[in-house]
């Protein structure tokens, strides 16, 4: 737990020095910029060095207990093939990454300022990698997070299970879409005389048709952009409507049908599932607990004195004592069954008579059952009787008319 608080005050160090004081006017600040200098160098030694220190003493655990798993030839860890182990790993690469195209770094002793966040060293290809490992580092510190919440709560964890089962069908759906941008790509590359009577450029080369069929794709794209390839090449545009019926109407329509089944499948089990990831990390846990404080707490729960169910009526050894609201779960039927006596052990178990334990309920529902069967045969007989009377009467009528 203090791991997890650790984790999440450095993702909030992290989004102060990456998106709330990475501005233009607060680097042009001196006040502010001191401000910015304080909190990157707190990402790099409480973030970085926490992250270097933790997977470094796990890396020397590993190679001492030779736990490795082979995977491609290459020998991984075992702790890395967990999800926020992994996760955690590459925020480390990331943030080390970060370091070596930090401006402070290379921009340090330029000028007078205590600090510059501009100069010539730092060049526009160091300043779009910088963006790009703290776009990188947010998504991961935001997974991260969201993994803390799945082990504190039973319906967060719930959804990551949905969510982690759905990932597979996305990507499954992604590859398929890809390969129709390709193929469709290279086919209307080949098509050199449809592609020599449009007027444009959209589709004069592969990059360019690719990444216009991605845009289709994904909607990025106007189709009224396509008005004047319906007018100069028929062709094309039936090729580009096949593409849009296989991958809008059928791709994307399967990826729908399969989040339903997803969704169907694992609705029921979604909890013992989330139950089951919420047992790892609890084992986890108590791999890190010290045997003299997990002594300590299992005296305090006294588990080897016997708990009362109620004043006077002494249970059984071995649990721990919950109170409830006495409507919370009723019960019609007392569950224990009780017998008068001494309880030495070495006694014979007395031997239980099923006809003296009917409670008052079933006797009950017993004479409402015989009391309708009296009233429904009186009430058939008192039928039976008047159609007796009634058969008499019409006989009557009949031989008075003859």
């Amino acid at each position: 737990m203090y791991d997890q608080i650790f984790r999440m005050i450095n993702f909030v160090i992290f989004i102060l020095a990456g998106c709330f004081l990475n501005q233009p006017t607060v680097m042009r600040d001196p006040v502010w910029s001191k401000a910015l200098v304080g909190v990157r160098v707190l990402v790099y030694t409480m973030g970085f060095a926490k992250l270097l220190y933790s997977h470094v003493r796990e890396l020397y655990r590993s190679s001492t207990r030779q736990d490795w798993k082979i995977i491609w030839r290459v020998r991984v860890p075992t702790y890395l093939l967990k999800g926020p182990e992994m996760l955690s790993f590459m925020l480390m690469l990331n943030m080390a990454s970060m370091m070596v195209v930090e401006p402070m770094i290379h921009c340090f002793g330029t000028s007078e300022n205590f600090a510059e966040f501009q100069c010539e060293n730092w060049t526009d290809d160091m300043s779009l990698a910088y963006e790009v490992f703290l776009v990188i580092g947010i998504f991961l510190y935001v997974f991260l997070i969201f993994g803390i919440g799945s082990s504190i709560s039973i319906e967060i964890s719930e959804y990551r299970v949905l969510c982690m089962s759905a990932v597979k069908q996305v990507a499954l759906c992604l590859g398929v879409v890809t390969l129709a941008i390709f193929t469709f790509g290279f086919v209307i590359t080949a098509m050199t005389r449809e592609i020599g009577n449009l007027s444009s450029n959209e589709f004069m080369d592969v990059g360019s048709a690719i990444s216009n069929l991605a845009r289709l794709a994904i909607g990025m794209m106007d189709t009224g952009e396509l008005r004047n390839i319906a007018e100069e090449s028929p062709f094309l545009l039936i090729v580009i409507s096949m593409f849009m019926l296989l991958v809008c109407s059928f791709f994307f329509n399967i990826l729908v049908s399969q989040f339903c089944g997803v969704y169907s499948s694992l609705a029921e089990d979604s909890e013992g599932h989330a139950r089951l990831s919420r047992g790892e990390v609890i084992l986890d846990t108590l791999k890190a607990v010290q045997m003299k404080q997990w002594k300590s707490f299992v005296d305090l729960l006294a588990l080897d004195q016997r708990t009362d169910f109620d004043e006077g009526d002494i249970g059984l050894a071995g649990g721990v004592k919950v109170f409830e609201p006495a409507g919370a779960n009723p019960k019609t039927q007392d569950q224990i069954i009780r017998f008068g006596g001494a309880t030495d052990p070495s006694l014979p178990w007395p031997e239980r008579n099923d006809d003296n334990t009917e409670t008052t309920e079933k006797m009950i529902q017993r004479t409402i059952a015989h009391s309708l069967k009296k009233l429904m045969k009186g009430s058939a007989k008192g039928t039976e009787s008047d159609q007796t009377s009634s058969v008499t009467k019409n006989s009557s009528v009949s031989n008075h008319s003859d």
